[in-house]
């Protein structure tokens, strides 16, 4: 008997690899795959996995947007893969069609799932992102599920990915998880980074926990493989973070060093401490991520494993041991600062907007060192007012004092929780649960209201699990900082960047993107 899987975002870096890993199975696998029709050229490696697994993969052209191409793509399958998104940079340049994929494609799925009349047999695997963390910093570079869902200001990536999650938790499916996806190691890497400023984008010390490219398809592989041998009991209808583990932490410069020390010269060669983003990005530590690696047990690399293999399959990056680093970053670099996704941009045609956003003004920016001598490197043990031990600070058993608190007391499982603790978890959000009643089932819809006055109904498990409060006051316009004001749940997060001066910023996406409004 075989098994039928739907698959979108096939030709995508993770979507490929599900692709080929699902193929690799024991199995009697086979895959449906819709490929976008707005798609020029097919990447070498899907057409590669699908010559050599003739018979066993169906595709056909259409768009997730449309939703009967959802309603053909998950005919009959007995689970769905949803890996389809539009990511930065490309969203970065298309917040219309990042809309459409990232948001609009995932309803498109999830209600095709629900009106086929088989959803009780679907088993819906949802790809989401760590981008919904928002932007992260000393002191809470830890992460977990249940944190604030936040999206960083011009992020429409994240503000897509956030609504798309949401909807799925508040469903109904009766079977689904969501996977947190961290940033990926994958095999377009440097061709994507070598021509957009997203380069730019990558604090210095932000904290990154990555993943490979194949880790993530093994991933997939092994839960349909476990699910159908009875082996992911207490999994499903749940939220994860994927992430490769102690191996992969380390902060944004190990990672653009990492990448240029395999051409023979570190980051500092190439670089200087000023030309990339203070904040307002994402990136953190999954202090949980061993969860999942305990349902599925995928991870066999590590973040040095990545850039070896990097090496060995593109050996003419020695080439940089032989040409001048300054030439190099000449060539590579700085002829990125042109491109309207680079700071180096936004500083020179007025993006004041931008300027705000990502470093917290002019002033602020002047204010970093142009010399890495002068620049506090955290992987460096370097804080701006003193030192840590970073390698106590990036070891998991010393992660909980720098939780973030979540509002209740999670040692009650959310089914136990009384009305009267639910509020007080409301409250920690600014809020209040208006709802008298609480069966105990934490998929129940309640009623809440946020500080603001805007009425809502979600359930518990999203509140409190999924990290969301208030949808009016989620993105667009970006306003995190007024949110902070009044919700104690969120400022732990936003003012480790923010000042309390910036609670009245709001970044708008229109026509007008580039500059901020102050409220009066």
């Amino acid at each position: 008997m075989s098994i039928k899987v739907a698959l979108t975002g096939a030709t995508g870096a993770m979507g490929g690899e599900v692709l080929y890993h699902l193929l690799q199975s024991e199995r009697n696998i086979e895959i449906r795959c819709i490929i976008y029709d707005g798609e020029k050229k097919l990447p070498k490696f899907f057409k590669k996995t699908v010559k050599a697994n003739k018979g066993k993969v169906e595709r056909f052209k259409g768009d997730i947007a449309n939703y009967a191409d959802c309603v053909k793509l998950i005919a009959g399958c007995d689970y769905v893969f949803h890996c389809a998104a539009l990511i930065p940079p490309k969203s970065d340049h298309d917040p219309e069609g990042t809309y459409l994929t990232d948001f609009l494609g995932t309803k498109n799925l999830i209600d095709a799932v629900k009106a086929s009349g088989r959803a009780d047999k679907i088993k819906f695997v949802h790809v989401a992102t760590v981008a919904m963390y928002g932007n992260r910093s000393y002191p809470h570079v830890w992460g977990r599920v249940g944190d604030p869902i936040i999206s960083s200001d011009y992020d429409c990536y994240s503000e897509n990915k956030l609504k798309a999650e949401k909807y799925l938790l508040e469903s109904g499916l009766p079977h689904f998880v969501s996977l947190r996806q961290t940033a990926v190691l994958h095999k377009y890497m440097f061709a994507n980074n070598l021509k957009d400023g997203l380069m730019f984008h990558t604090s210095w010390n932000c904290p990154l926990e990555w993943v490979t490219d194949e880790d993530s398809g093994r991933l997939c592989r092994n839960l349909v493989e476990r699910d159908l041998d009875g082996k992911l009991e207490g999994f499903w209808n749940d939220i994860y973070n994927i992430g490769g583990g102690a191996a992969c932490r380390v902060t944004g410069f190990e990672t653009l060093d990492g990448g240029f020390k395999i051409m023979g010269n570190g980051a500092k060669k190439f670089f200087k401490p000023n030309w990339n983003i203070a904040r307002n990005f994402h990136g953190v530590w999954f202090y949980d991520s061993d969860r999942l690696e305990n349902f599925l047990h995928f991870r066999t690399q590590t973040f040095d494993d990545f850039w070896r293999a990097t090496l060995k399959k593109h050996p003419y990056f020695k080439l940089g041991k032989i040409v001048p680093a300054k030439l190099i970053s000449s060539l590579l670099i700085k002829r990125l600062f042109k491109n309207t996704n680079a700071p180096m941009y936004w500083l020179k045609h007025g993006k004041e907007g931008r300027v705000k956003a990502f470093f917290g003004g002019r002033e602020q920016y002047e204010k970093i060192a142009a010399d890495w001598k002068d620049y506090p490197l955290l992987c460096e043990g370097n804080l701006p007012d003193g030192k840590i031990d970073y390698e106590k600070l990036r070891d998991v058993e010393s992660a909980e004092k720098y939780l973030l608190d979540h509002g209740y007391d999670e040692s009650v499982p959310i089914a136990e929780l009384t009305v009267e603790q639910l509020d007080d978890a409301a409250k920690f959000r600014g809020g209040r649960l208006l709802s008298e009643n609480y069966c105990g089932d934490p998929h129940e819809k309640l009623k809440w209201r946020c500080a603001e006055g805007h009425e809502f109904i979600l359930s518990p498990f999203t509140v409190l699990r999924g990290g969301y409060f208030c949808p009016d006051c989620e993105p667009k316009p970006w306003r995190y900082g007024a949110v902070a004001k009044r919700s104690p749940f969120i400022a732990q997060v936003y003012f480790d960047t923010h000042t309390d001066g910036e609670t009245d910023d709001v970044y708008p996406l229109s026509a007008d993107e580039d500059k901020f409004i102050v409220k009066k």
